[in-house]
């Protein structure tokens, strides 16, 4: 009789720890994955919910087994999602580590009958920024590249007048900012070469819907003879940028980027 009431309550005692660690929340610890690099190092940081087990790591994806409960440990999981920076792109919603710099593009607790899977999938890097950066740099042939008008001006013509405009975007230093340099000047042969400074100017840019629109935020050089606007829009077709309102007009009929 006392084997039979030690077994009930040792049962019981089990069935009770099991409700217990599948209904109460324990909350989660940060677990860090550091990875050596050419450039440094990168560390992938992942909220685990507690009494986690098992840990696997397949490239850009992580799991871990639970024996508690899906709905808390799913609660656990928003709670460490809500620690990070939510971005959104192509109707997705991601979480971005800036410290780390690493995105969560997907995290999700998988049920079978005896445990839970709980499961990371990550990205090196701002997700949703890269995925612009790359659509951008089809869109204009590249990035952080030099956008010219006649080319290289040492195989112009040495007997008649040329513009020299060069478009810049992505501006100064290594990280790629929306940001931009406009450079234009008008050299004359017939006049000993000399060189008229037209414009030279810094901003910002966006592109949309087919067209690249450059604000201009500093003016560092410009001619007396021509009005500068604050906007410029080029439209865009195969790399290629094409003034719309055109007001080098005194000096070129159409200005065409390449």
């Amino acid at each position: 009789m006392k084997k039979k009431i030690i077994i009930v309550v040792i049962l019981l005692v089990l069935v009770l720890s099991l409700v217990f660690f599948s209904c109460f929340p324990l909350g989660y610890e940060i677990e860090s994955i550091i990875y050596d690099k050419v450039s440094g190092s990168q560390t992938i940081a992942l909220g685990v919910p507690r009494l986690s087990f098992l840990g696997q790591e397949n490239e850009n994806h992580y799991s871990y087994k639970s024996i508690r409960g899906r709905g808390v440990l799913e609660k656990e999981i928003e709670s460490f999602l809500g620690t990070l920076e939510e971005t959104s792109c192509d109707g997705e919603t991601y979480y971005y580590d800036r410290q780390n710099d690493f995105t969560i593009i997907e995290a999700a607790v998988i049920p079978h009958f005896f445990y839970q899977t709980i499961t990371y999938e990550v990205r090196h890097g701002d997700y949703c920024a890269n995925q612009s950066l790359g659509e951008l740099s089809s869109l204009l042939g590249g990035i952080k590249r030099y956008h010219t008008l006649n080319g290289d001006p040492a195989m112009a013509d040495d007997v008649s007048p040329y513009l020299v405009v060069t478009f810049l975007d992505g501006g100064e230093g290594e990280q790629y900012e929306m940001k931009a340099e406009l450079h234009a000047y008008y050299v004359d042969p017939t006049k000993g070469g000399e060189r008229k400074e037209l414009e030279r100017s810094k901003g910002t840019f966006e592109v949309k819907d087919g067209y690249l629109s450059y604000t201009r935020l500093e003016i560092l050089e410009k001619a007396e003879d021509l009005t500068i606007p604050e906007v410029s829009s080029f439209a865009i077709e195969d790399g290629v940028l094409t003034l719309v309102d055109n007001y080098f007009s005194d000096y070129e009929e159409e200005i065409v980027l390449k």
